[in-house]
């Protein structure tokens, strides 16, 4: 009792207590012998249990007197999360999925929650979700978790990479935070978000291998027996209307796969499945099958446009092919996507190859075969002519028409005498029957020259 100055300091004191939820007052006699009646009716207006503690009673006796009881109660509380949580893993095992065991749990404990993917995509959750793009946002930009946005405090569910960009979110309902920043159980929510996580990263990194094997198909141009089982292997219908995708993240350190995981995210705005491999050059290239009516670059706009306040001071460029019905005509959009890629890279943008105009996109429209046959018609002579006697007409045609028929600045930069320059051109008229003065002969070698890179 020795913070009591006088009667007026009951009040303050107790309603100090009562704010702080404390369970109840233990008044010593030490100091007045008794108990003041301004204490006792300040602890009735309030509501807190007050008893009397005699001189001879010590602290020491009331804290023996009160543990063994909270012990039991946090035993029995940690015995209770225990059987939960094993319950919940026996439960997953057995094939239940986070969406069928969320919202019981989380009522259990007396809470709502809801799970998104980075972009806002709702993943599980109690009912009435609230909407996930300004949540994402909020997410995604926040500079320490968890952070409170909207009424709804968020704290993120690594994934593989550990990277936000490839992070699921839970929020919460602010009002039930607690003082470490989450409500009480929220932990045990978590630790089940994760556990689904941990086990569809597993699904991705098998699904990842297939569409790697797809990948080194498609660049080394294998027959469309081997095409056909790789796109079968990833799940596609070889019969389908495919769209191609490349993507690139430059400008941030990141690990080497978070563009894989960031195009997969993104890519299921527009179909819940997509094979998705890195390519040679860092970029990653992504394949999907839609329906008519699905315009890809507007979803990948908009999934980009959720992604951006994670990208900070990096670049995500996203090129798109046109639909290519059947699987001969796929080759053909990846090099589509390729392009466009190229048109979009160093800036955070998604291009549609219908948006650019090239003869790189008609010559990606051609078959393989109807390509390789036209290069090696035109080319074939000079390429063996200049094995056989180790000249070089390949590259004096290439630079030839790269100088725009200038016969003395591509003798220069080839450092041979113009003479020398009219004999290499003579000789290719010859091999190949076609003449260098006709504006269509060099639109064939040029196109030939591309096709061969």
């Amino acid at each position: 009792m020795v913070w009591r100055r006088g009667p007026e300091d009951s009040e303050a004191f107790v309603a100090a207590c009562a704010a702080a939820k404390v369970t109840a007052i233990g008044a010593g006699d030490a100091v007045f012998g008794t108990v003041p009646p301004d204490l006792v009716e300040a602890c009735a207006r309030h509501r807190i249990p007050l008893f009397e503690v005699p001189v001879e009673v010590s602290f020491r006796e009331i804290v023996d007197a009160v543990n063994p009881s909270l012990w039991a109660q946090r035993a029995s509380g940690l015995a209770t999360v225990l059987g939960r949580q094993r319950g919940l893993v026996a439960a997953m095992a057995a094939g239940a999925r986070l969406a069928d065991l969320l919202s019981p749990v989380a009522a259990d404990l007396g809470l709502a929650c809801w799970v998104y993917s980075p972009t806002g995509r709702p993943i599980a959750g109690s009912d009435a979700a609230p909407p996930g793009g300004e949540l994402a946002r909020a997410f995604l930009g926040a500079t320490r978790l968890p952070a409170t946005a909207g009424g709804y405090t968020l704290t993120g569910v690594p994934g593989r990479p550990e990277h936000r960009l490839a992070s699921w979110f839970v929020a919460f309902s602010a009002e039930a935070a607690a003082p470490s920043g989450l409500p009480d159980g929220a932990e045990e929510l978590v630790s089940l978000v994760a556990l689904e996580r941990a086990q569809l990263d597993e699904v991705v990194r098998v699904e990842r291998r297939l569409a790697d094997g797809l990948g080194r198909q498609l660049a080394t141009g294998a027959g469309a027996a081997d095409l056909r089982a790789g796109v079968l292997s990833c799940g596609l219908e070889p019969e389908a209307t495919f769209v191609a995708v490349v993507a690139g993240l430059t400008g941030l350190r990141t690990p080497p796969d978070l563009t894989v995981a960031v195009l997969e995210e993104a890519l299921r705005a527009v179909c819940p499945h997509a094979a998705v491999t890195q390519l040679a050059d860092q970029a990653v290239l992504g394949i999907v099958t839609v329906a008519p009516e699905v315009d890809v670059p507007a979803a990948l706009r908009s999934a980009v446009e959720a992604l951006t306040p994670g990208l900070g001071s990096g670049r995500l460029a996203i090129g798109v092919s046109a639909p290519a019905v059947g699987l001969a005509t796929l080759p053909g959009a990846v090099a589509e996507a390729r392009h466009a890629h190229r048109s979009a890279s160093g800036r955070t943008a998604v291009v549609c190859s219908t948006e650019l105009a090239s003869h790189q996109l008609l010559l990606a429209r051609v078959p393989a075969d109807a390509r390789d046959a036209f290069r090696d018609r035109l080319l074939g002579p000079l390429v063996a002519y200049d094995k056989a006697h180790d000249a070089d007409l390949v590259r004096t045609l290439a630079e030839f028409l790269e100088c725009g028929g200038s016969w003395s600045r591509c003798a220069e930069r080839l450092h041979v005498h113009v003479n020398t320059l009219r004999y290499r051109i003579s000789r290719v008229e010859a091999l190949t029957g076609r003449d260098l003065g006709r504006f269509e002969d060099r639109v064939d070698f040029f196109l030939a020259l591309r096709l061969s890179r």
